[in-house]
């Protein structure tokens, strides 16, 4: 059943399409770790009350769990995360750490009560840190055993999973979790290497080796970390890693509005996210950042609910969903129409209209035309104000 606001493809319902959707979960977790991976974007850094800044915004979106930080990295984020975590008190505040008791050690003393734990767990990550299986496995030991100790709760996080042996793979979980009590795991795809299919696969396993809940974590490199997130979130995983704006190493990993937008939108999946409070995030974050939106991005883009074509512009008039997979009102946009080259005569009536601008109607086409010309001389579009003085121009 479709909700309101959302014009989707009829196909979507139909119940071969559904069976496919079976093992998805009703409801969703949203893990963004802005702070931490999103902040390994090339020239970012965040300062401690930026974070905060960040953090209270992010759980009036309604994100479940928030990465605070990586404590061991730096006194900074120390007080990052320990700042978050005395006040904000409506998401789950995590501290991000390797395998290392040390870095469990410094989270416990921000006061954060979950954590992650990463480790290489690939040939390749091994190969460049001269390290080898047994080494891996007892670091995993060291630091899960401590952390639960310690009364965290604790997420294992193996990092380049998809390249790793299965083998070994499956050694590294099961040690986590039957051995030293991970609370859950995270299939992560370190370089986004794998495809979504892949990543379906070896959910699918992974749930096979522990019975624990499953999150997801995937970078962007080959433009599917979204595709591959939802591919883990139909076979069962519980949670997304995401980041606003898609921010991350290398090429991001996957957008919060993104994700939102397609599992609310798409698949009828229930989030504690609020769509209406994207935008404002996003804008925060791109700010803090420095690191610009494209004008295109979905859900958060400058443009994505403005019209140009004249032919769109006249079926958005008559009847929006002709023109739009979702109202813009579902996440807080409004509709807008840009004049140039492309416009077409209604473009120009809605305008008129907007700025109470009244002119002879044997005038709109000349109008036009001058809209047209001034637009292809900019080699852009016509603002408000040379349209407003085009049309007291012509209303002489």
């Amino acid at each position: 059943m479709k909700k309101e606001g959302f014009w989707t493809s009829n196909y979507n319902d139909i119940q071969d399409v559904q069976k496919e959707l079976s093992k998805m979960k009703k409801k969703i977790k949203v893990y963004d770790t802005t702070l931490r991976d999103g902040e390994q974007s090339i020239g970012v850094s965040i300062n401690a009350q930026e974070k905060l800044k960040i953090a209270k915004r992010l759980a009036a979106a309604g994100v479940d769990r928030i990465e605070a930080g990586f404590p061991a990295s730096s006194e900074e984020d120390r007080i990052a995360v320990s700042n978050i975590v005395k006040e904000v008190k409506d998401a789950e505040i995590w501290g991000f750490g390797r395998c290392n008791v040390n870095d469990i050690k410094l989270t416990v003393e921000t006061g954060a009560k979950y954590t992650v734990c990463e480790i290489l767990t690939s040939p390749h990550k091994m190969k460049a840190w001269d390290l080898n299986e047994e080494i891996v496995l007892k670091r995993i030991r060291d630091a899960i055993s401590y952390a639960k100790q310690e009364n965290l709760y604790t997420a294992f996080f193996a990092v380049d999973a998809t390249r790793a042996n299965p083998e070994f793979l499956k050694k590294a979980y099961q040690t986590a979790v039957n051995d030293c009590g991970a609370d859950e795991i995270v299939l992560v795809d370190t370089l986004g290497v794998a495809t979504p299919e892949t990543m379906a696969y070896l959910t699918k396993l992974v749930k096979s080796w522990v019975d624990v809940p499953v999150a997801v974590h995937c970078h962007n490199d080959f433009g599917l970390s979204l595709a591959c997130t939802i591919a883990c979130l139909k076979e069962g995983a519980d949670c997304a890693h995401v980041t606003v704006n898609g921010l991350g190493e290398k090429s991001g990993n996957t957008d919060i509005a993104e994700l939102a937008i397609a599992l609310q939108g798409l698949y009828g999946v229930e989030m504690n996210l609020k769509l209406e409070e994207l935008l404002e995030t996003s804008k925060l974050v791109e700010e803090i950042s420095g690191i610009p939106v494209s004008s295109m991005r979905p859900v958060v883009g400058d443009k994505v609910f403005t019209r140009e074509s004249g032919l769109v512009v006249a079926q958005m008039l008559v009847y929006p969903p002709s023109v739009e997979g979702y109202a813009p009102e579902v996440v807080g946009r409004k509709r807008e129409v840009s004049l140039g080259k492309k416009s077409g005569k209604k473009s120009i009536e809605y305008v008129l209209g907007q700025l109470n601008l009244e002119i002879n109607d044997d005038k709109v086409d000349f109008l036009l035309d001058e809209v047209k010309k001034l637009s292809i001389e900019k080699g852009g579009t016509v603002s408000l104000e040379e349209f407003k003085t085009m049309a007291l121009e012509y209303n002489k």
